[in-house]
């Protein structure tokens, strides 16, 4: 087995290429260098290091110090999120981490250290020093609290806490202002601000909801001193809870009304009035265990039985004559007491507030879907789909209308269009495609057709197995049957003797030149003659 010759390889490339047209080294000069630059891209793309989050939700100085420790680390870098993410080669995360955490970074606090404030605290302190210390603790924590809040970046809190004073009755009451700055595209809803105004407010002794302020980064009051925390937040609640309960209701009914009407053909409207006072009903009621068995009874009688005048005559100072004498009287008088026993029965109902007050629904029909429709029974439908009970006052109220359905034609319309236009540039797509595909096809076939050698001018123009003649043909002969006389120099011949000698360096050169062509017309020579 020969071994692999790089001198030989390069010698048929050359001989290759020489054999191109300008056009095609061209291509093949540029399809070259594409492949060069490729391979230099995708290296390139292959050895950059993937980067990963180190720190992310920095401030800005702690951003400018941790990036200042990776430059002098020698540690590439870069930064995302407008600045608040820096991040490091992937290999490189829990590395750096741990050695910017034992140089203390991030400090993550923007200035406020919270309690560990007090860990700072010498013995040599004064009491306002420990006061003031502690104030400026409870601050960075209660800011670190905001800040844990989704959508909130940073917060700053600034309390305003009176001395306490035993000789004064009317001591001032604690404030509290809390500055939020949000993430871009984020609002806090009334919720979260309510949110917050407690959190500050249940962690200061004797500060109301009331006395909080919140600020957002753009100066816009959130929550303004004065006002009840739970108004705002409970207002939105109960918002929601209205339009849920009335978009619920709608949906119920409107899935009716679309299967026997049509989809598209009746539309749903509900107004729920919700009663969100909370109300608390107490009752005592007493029943008898058991009529039939008394507790307890008594029997009382008196009788009496004797002579003498009435009792009679008229109060007062002066004395008025009595009747005198008499007839004998008696009396009986007899008295029963019984007691039954009796049960208690305490009962306590809290009714939870949103419970329905009133409901109103109306349903539009579409005048062309409502030939075969019965409006009495659509009517009662509609009531017991929908839940309405006649004695809150609830209403229903079912009509028919022409819809105007111009906008739906259009926006249908131009939702056929856009099908038609995404349907045309991907026909468009796969055209370009499959164009592409049948150039580069041509393309591969004519260059291969052209990169067979074309012969020279002095060079036989196709190769074909002649039949060996029995007698030895001269030399004349065979260039004549080889189809090489046109290669021979256009000149006058003077002898034969000449001209055999110029055939013979004729063959020689074709030979060097050529020699795979002169043993295939060898190679045919000997097959016809052995056979």
């Amino acid at each position: 087995m020969n071994g692999f010759d790089p001198k030989a390889l390069l010698t048929r490339v050359g001989r290759l290429f020489s054999g191109f047209t300008p056009g095609q080294r061209v291509v093949t000069g540029v399809a070259a260098l594409a492949v060069v630059v490729g391979a230099v891209l995708f290296v390139s793309w292959v050895s950059k290091p993937t980067y990963a989050p180190l720190f992310t939700g920095l401030s800005s100085a702690d951003a400018g110090a941790v990036t200042a420790k990776l430059t002098e680390a020698g540690e590439p870098y870069q930064l995302a999120d407008g600045g608040q993410t820096v991040m490091v080669p992937q290999a490189d995360v829990y590395q750096q981490r741990i050695t910017l955490a034992g140089q203390g970074l991030p400090a993550g606090d923007n200035g406020s250290q919270g309690y560990s404030l007090l860990d700072k605290q010498s013995m040599t302190s004064s009491d306002f020093q420990q006061k003031v210390t502690y104030q400026r603790a409870l601050e960075g924590e209660l800011a670190k609290t905001v800040e844990s809040i989704d959508g909130v970046q940073a917060a700053v809190v600034h309390l305003a806490i009176p001395q306490d004073d035993v000789f004064t009755t009317d001591a001032a009451t604690p404030t509290g202002s809390v500055l939020v700055k949000t993430a871009p595209g984020v609002t806090l809803s009334p919720t979260i601000v309510d949110s917050v105004v407690h959190l500050v407010s249940g962690s200061v002794p004797k500060l109301s909801p009331e006395q909080v302020t919140v600020a957002d980064a753009t100066g816009k009051v959130l929550h303004a001193a004065g006002t009840p925390g739970s108004d705002t937040a409970g207002a939105d609640a109960r918002d929601q809870q209205k339009r849920a309960f009335s978009d619920a209701t709608a949906a119920a009914v409107q899935s009716m009304l679309d299967t026997v009407v049509g989809p598209g053909k009746a539309v749903v409207r509900v107004d729920a009035d919700l009663n969100f006072d909370q109300q608390t009903i107490d009752r005592e009621q007493y029943v008898p265990t058991n009529p039939n068995i008394p507790l307890s009874s008594s029997k009382t009688t008196e009788k009496y039985t004797g002579t003498g005048a009435p009792v009679g005559g008229v109060l007062g100072p002066v004395a008025t004559a009595g009747t005198t004498g008499g007839s004998g009287s008696n009396y009986t008088k007899s008295d029963d007491k019984l007691t039954n026993a009796v049960g208690t029965v305490k009962e306590k109902t809290t009714l939870a507030p949103g419970q329905v007050r009133r409901m109103s629904v109306a349903v539009i029909v579409d005048a062309k879907s409502a030939g075969a429709v019965n409006f009495s029974q659509l009517s009662a439908l509609v009531a017991a789909a929908a839940g309405l009970d006649p004695k809150r006052g609830d209403v229903v109220q079912v009509s028919q209308m022409a819809f105007d359905t111009t906008a739906a034609a259009a926006a249908s319309k131009e939702l056929a269009q856009a099908a038609s236009d995404r349907q045309r540039a991907q026909l468009i797509d796969i055209g370009k495609t499959v164009g592409l595909g049948v150039i580069l096809v041509l393309a591969l076939l004519i260059g291969l057709r052209r990169s067979r050698r074309q012969p020279g001018p002095g060079e036989p123009q196709a190769i074909e197995v002649f039949r060996v003649p029995t007698a030895p043909a001269p030399i004349d002969a065979l260039l004549e049957q080889a189809e090489l006389r046109p290669a021979l120099p256009q000149r006058p011949v003077d002898s034969a003797t000449e001209l055999r000698g110029r055939s013979r360096e004729s063959v020689a050169t074709m030979a060097r030149e050529r020699p795979d062509d002169v043993a295939r017309l060898l190679r045919g020579w000997m097959a016809e003659d052995h056979a």
